[in-house]
């Protein structure tokens, strides 16, 4: 708020200055219409600005408070994880792997040579 009071007074002051002294260097016309154009578009410039930077702190304050309501830990995309394999069945007997054969449909022990 101090700022922008600042920044209002400077802005008004340097109009009113234009208006005063710019009348030796163009004209009085041209002096005091400048004058006028800063007092009214300076202010508003500033006030925008000032609006702005307000704005950009509240939206940092929530966006902090947010952080620290969620723990201050913020969420990582995880990778899916993989699809379970098919388990391989094993043989009831010596427990290795066995083998479809799609011909028969049925499942081969390639240790035991059989079919179980």
């Amino acid at each position: 708020m101090v700022i922008y009071i600042l920044g209002a007074l400077v802005i008004t002051i340097g109009s009113f200055v234009l208006m005063a002294y710019g009348v030796g260097y163009g004209g009085a016309a041209v002096g005091i219409i400048v004058g006028i154009i800063m007092l009214i578009f300076g202010n508003l410039a500033w006030r925008i600005l000032c609006e702005y930077w307000i704005v950009q702190f509240r939206i940092y304050e929530e966006i902090a408070a947010l952080n620290r309501h969620m723990g201050g830990v913020s969420p990582q995309p995880t990778a899916p994880s993989p699809p379970p394999s098919p388990a391989t069945p094993t043989c009831s007997t010596c427990g290795g792997p066995l083998r479809y054969i799609q011909q028969y449909q049925r499942w081969y022990c390639d240790k035991e040579q059989k079919y179980v």
